[in-house]
């Protein structure tokens, strides 16, 4: 009888772990799934198509990543982008992620594994046009893997742009 609260506990662990790595993974897509950069954003061998453009709809877990914007994630955006991409990829150390649009809006963005798990938590930008923003992957980014960068792009409360960027840390 002593032992019937530590079976429990180690029943919902192993239960835990199960759901963890029965999750869906992100499928990063042929060549690698990334599209290679140089450190000064000239493309560089493969291409992924679906990286760095605009996504259709999403599913359930992609959603919840911006649960918080309240936004219907889901309905045609509204804009476009004149500039959008992460350099170098593969990633050594430090990655940028830039942008540019015609008007000014907000940008959120987060960074998961393959599983979806947050790597980096959403951050927001200001209102503006155009930005960079730098990323140090050399720490929590174990060499080898490849992890999304979700953005959403809005204007006020409007769904202007959105969509994903796979990036490959080491070479």
């Amino acid at each position: 009888m002593k032992f019937l609260p530590f079976l429990f506990f180690a029943a919902t662990a192993l239960v835990a772990c199960k759901k963890d790595t029965d999750a869906p993974a992100i499928d990063f897509g042929p060549n690698g799934g990334i599209t290679m950069r140089d450190k000064f954003d000239n493309p560089q061998g493969t291409i992924d198509s679906t990286d760095w453009t605009l996504d259709g709809i999403w599913n359930q877990q992609e959603q919840d990543l911006f649960k918080d914007l309240g936004l219907d994630l889901n309905v045609a955006a509204s804009g476009t982008m004149s500039l959008l991409s992460a350099y170098p990829n593969p990633v050594a150390s430090q990655v940028v992620f830039e942008y540019e649009t015609p008007l000014a809006v907000t940008c959120s963005f987060v960074i998961v594994d393959d599983k979806y798990r947050v790597i980096k938590p959403l951050k927001t930008s200001i209102v503006q046009t155009n930005t960079g923003f730098y990323f140090d992957m050399s720490q929590d980014f174990p060499p080898g893997k490849r992890y999304r960068l979700y953005y959403v792009f809005q204007n006020g409360s409007t769904l202007y742009y959105k969509g994903h960027g796979d990036i490959k840390v080491g070479m």
